[in-house]
């Protein structure tokens, strides 16, 4: 296992997820957003607040990589294990979490359903590019992806 190709991986994959869930929380759900807090009365997120999101999950895309090219079987693509994995990440954050936050009131259907979705698309993608990535600068010499 080569650490700092498994790294670049979950760093490309991380940046990947952030700025995915950037377009979708700060332009297509900031309508959303705004009416839920102040629905709920809540602060607007500081500037320590967005940074620790950031770090998250750019270490869930490092986390995601990592696991995709730890538990690959030997018969899977790496792309197919990176897809697969994704989908497996998105499920236990994404949907899983939305569904708990839905049913305590803590976002509104629209929040709950949009990133659901966006998710299903955003995580596998994201964790494909960076399994990819550390296949390509790790492949043993005519080997295929």
């Amino acid at each position: 296992m080569r650490v700092l190709q498994i790294a670049a991986g979950g760093i490309v994959a991380g940046l990947l997820i952030v700025a995915g869930e950037a377009v979708l929380n700060l332009l297509l759900l900031a309508d959303e957003w705004a009416k839920l807090f102040s629905q709920l009365a809540l602060p607007q997120p500081t500037v320590a607040i967005a940074a620790q999101g950031v770090l998250k999950l750019i270490l869930l895309g490092f986390f995601s990589v990592w696991l995709a090219i730890t538990f690959k079987p030997a018969h899977v693509s790496p792309r197919h294990a990176g897809i697969v994995t994704g989908l497996i990440v998105w499920f236990l954050v994404w949907a899983w979490v939305q569904w708990g936050m839905l049913l305590a009131g803590y976002v509104s259907p629209t929040i709950a359903v949009t990133t659901v979705v966006w998710g299903f698309i955003e995580l596998p993608l994201a964790v494909w590019a960076g399994v990819s990535l550390y296949h390509l600068t790790w492949r043993p010499t005519g080997a295929r992806l």
